[in-house]
């Protein structure tokens, strides 16, 4: 606390890099919010879709950036309730108990620089006490509980919650990302056999290999795979993919839309009289709304999740790197090259 500055990973303009520069540590913390040092974050698609603007003109420019966290709090507004300073807290997007608090905006050299309710992509940030849950801190595990913030809870709740998946089901999922293989790892654990994991980087198979979960290239797939599926989960966003995911998904089944397509993109489906009642197919299609996970509710199931799988959920984590190296870690996934990347910082 004793340096007035710290360093901070923020978008200036989209479609471009990312720049570390120095913000200045607030020296009045507004209702709700709490200052957080933070231990290690992640870098999730979504980070990605933000940059190369996929949702279209970013009105907020500059900002921070990064959902998912782990970190200790230092510092808090007195009507914040549920938190103390030295409390070990998981960094989320999705809202839990406490004060909804106004969205943090830092004092720099390049100006006013513009935060959400939970950044991670910096040293510390200021957050609402909303997107904040305590844990008993796990040291050894300080790559993987940044996790919690958005990529395991998502993908469990997806599976349970929203595609309330039973072990006889059959699962396809496209994009073997951190959300991909989450979803993949989940639904193995829970005891579902027949898993397909898809991905247009061949490099993703040798990533995920000691899974047990079958995995094909985009462009082969089709080749290999002609059966249909009770569960397709989409976490590309591309319009194509959805398209040929619809193909697969079986009668009375489900396509579950997680990625994010661009804006104005355009979606074909063929042969739609499948999405209608009996005697056709009833096939219901639906965007994920956070895999509906309440953080008050669940964390500690999923917390007890990772902990009894975290050699397997280390899988997930390809690669760690320092905030300043924040371009090639995007660079890395992009490329296909990684699953999820820990931002480690510490170093």
């Amino acid at each position: 606390m004793q340096n007035k500055n710290f360093k901070s990973a923020v978008l200036f303009e989209q479609k471009k890099k990312i720049k570390i520069i120095d913000l200045k540590k607030p020296a009045k913390l507004e209702r709700g919010q709490v200052l957080v040092r933070i231990i290690s974050a992640a870098i999730c698609g979504a980070q990605i879709g933000e940059i190369d603007g996929i949702k279209g003109k970013d009105k907020w420019l500059p900002h921070c950036m990064g959902h998912e966290g782990y970190g200790k709090v230092i510092r808090k507004n007195k009507f914040v309730k549920n938190l103390k300073n030295n409390d070990y807290v998981i960094m989320h997007w999705r809202k839990g108990a406490g004060i909804n608090a106004v969205s943090a905006k830092y004092e720099s050299d390049h100006g006013i620089i513009n935060a959400g309710q939970v950044t991670t992509f910096q040293e510390y940030a200021v957050v609402s006490e909303n997107r904040l849950t305590k844990i008993k801190p796990k040291k050894k595990l300080f790559k993987l509980l940044p996790l919690l913030g958005c990529a395991i809870p998502t993908s469990w709740g997806l599976l349970i919650n929203e595609a309330k998946i039973k072990k006889e089901d059959s699962l396809l999922i496209f994009g073997a990302g951190g959300l991909g293989v989450s979803t993949a790892l989940i639904a193995k654990i829970l005891g579902c056999k027949r898993i397909v994991l898809v991905d247009k980087f061949i490099l993703k198979q040798k990533l995920t290999k000691g899974l047990g979960i079958k995995f094909y290239e985009f462009k082969k797939f089709r080749k290999y795979v002609k059966n249909f599926f009770s569960i397709v989960i989409d976490t590309t966003g591309s319009t194509d993919v959805i398209s040929k995911g619809f193909t697969y998904t079986a009668k009375n089944g489900k396509l579950i839309l997680v990625g994010q397509p661009k804006k104005y993109s355009e979606l074909k489906i063929f042969d739609p009289i499948r999405l209608f009642n009996p005697p056709n197919d009833n096939i219901k299609i639906f965007s994920s709304d956070g895999g509906l996970f309440q953080p008050d509710l669940h964390m500690n199931i999923i917390y007890n999740l990772l902990i009894k799988n975290h050699k397997k959920f280390n899988k997930l984590i390809t690669n760690t790197i320092g905030l300043k190296d924040i371009n090639k870690g995007i660079d890395l996934i992009k490329k296909g090259k990684e699953i999820r990347v820990c931002i480690d910082l510490k170093k």
